[in-house]
């Protein structure tokens, strides 16, 4: 006897995305799981390079939808001609119907910021491409100078030139240290992207300037490769890549199956700040402080108290608990309760661990304890974070 369901019918798929870098092959993996879950597309996908031209095939290919890391005019005409639904996961261009899903970028900004500012960073400055270059970058940037403003910090800014002839990496790295120079110590640099927060890295050694001790940095996209690369390793944004391919095809699915989408931009917000060498520094003139920060950093998840944190230091918590507040913001306490929960959220996104097992791992005494803190801190329940964090 057949079924009366219908069969949701199978559709036609192209992928026009870059293989050649890690943030864009894991948006592949996240449009890859969609399709696993759904099973009703025929994906078709050749590897290409960011600046390629419209496949050849383009022009004779009859489908039903097209993802796609739209990135000069010539590209999103051809796509336009195409009449099929379009979803841009780029967001260099803005073209008429086309949606464009990417990162939370106000949100990546605030995961810098807040990271340079539990060092201590007062100081804090940005490298970026040249405004105009590249929506998304221009966001970071403006919401990075605002958050630096509302925290009444300083902010110093510089957009590198575009080199069109000669040694590029030469030429920025110049422009860079000589930038660099000009920057009172110490400071910690954003940059808008891991190739840029390279560069930062590479001026700083030619300068002889020590990072993190004197210039501190951070990057997004959190390409291991690069990340690694770097001397020091560079700290970066991971972008979520994979959540954000699988929120793409999500959108197109509804768009192919003629249902109603907004023509706007949807955001996905960072799975967080993987913190390296180039950043891992205390920045304070307050000795007690540093040393303190750095064994509650070392051995929070161990399960000690402000006491231990007391007798380490060999300072009163009447004396230490102001110079705390003054330099990060919150009590010795809450520091302590902070890199907790830090680590609770590593857990939570990476492994498949038990929540009994991840509270012992993190220095929580009881797993209940640990729900009730984590609610009230982060608004979701253990169980809706590790969801959210996964595709």
């Amino acid at each position: 006897m057949r079924s009366g369901r219908r069969r949701t019918p199978q559709r036609r798929v192209a992928l026009l995305i870059e293989s050649s870098r890690a943030y864009a092959r894991e948006l592949i993996r996240g449009i890859a799981r969609f399709n696993q879950e759904r099973t009703h597309w025929r994906v078709e996908f050749t590897p290409r390079g960011l600046d390629d031209p419209p496949p050849a095939w383009l022009k004779a290919w009859r489908g039903d939808g097209i993802l796609a890391r739209i990135n000069d005019r010539r590209m999103a005409r051809a796509l336009a001609e195409k009449g099929v639904p379009v979803v841009d996961l780029r967001r260099t261009l803005h073209s008429k119907g086309v949606p464009l899903v990417g990162p939370d970028d106000a949100a990546v900004s605030r995961l810098v910021v807040e990271h340079f500012r539990q060092r201590g960073f007062r100081r804090l400055a940005f490298v970026g491409l040249p405004v105009g270059s590249h929506r998304a970058m221009d966001a970071r940037a403006e919401h990075f100078r605002r958050l630096v403003g509302e925290a009444g910090h300083e902010h110093r800014q510089l957009n590198v030139r575009t080199v069109t002839r000669g040694d590029r990496w030469e030429t920025q790295c110049r422009q860079i240290g000589r930038w660099i120079e000009r920057l009172e110590r110490p400071a910690a640099i954003m940059a808008s992207n891991d190739d840029l927060g390279l560069q930062v890295l590479d001026a700083c050694r030619r300068a002889g300037t020590g990072v993190p001790d004197e210039i501190a940095v951070a990057g997004v996209g959190n390409d291991e490769c690069l990340c690694d690369l770097a001397l020091p390793a560079l700290t970066s944004v991971d972008l979520n890549p994979r959540k954000v391919g699988y929120e793409a095809a999500v959108l197109l699915d509804r768009m192919m199956a003629g249902k109603p989408v907004a023509e706007c931009e949807t955001v996905v917000a960072p799975a967080g700040i993987v913190a390296r060498m180039s950043s891992d520094v205390m920045a304070t003139d307050d000795s007690r402080v540093a040393e303190a920060v750095l064994f509650i950093r070392e051995h929070a998840c161990e399960g000690i108290q402000v006491a231990d944190v007391l007798r380490h230091v060999c300072v009163s918590r009447a004396s230490l608990e102001p110079r705390f507040k003054r330099v990060l913001g919150r009590t010795v306490h809450q520091e302590i309760q902070r890199v907790r929960l830090a680590r609770v959220q590593e857990l939570l996104a990476a492994t498949d661990v038990p929540i009994k097992q991840i509270a012992r791992q993190a220095g929580f005494r009881y797993p209940e304890y640990l729900m009730r803190v984590f609610r009230r801190v982060t608004g979701q329940t253990l169980k809706q974070y590790r969801q959210s964090a996964r595709v």
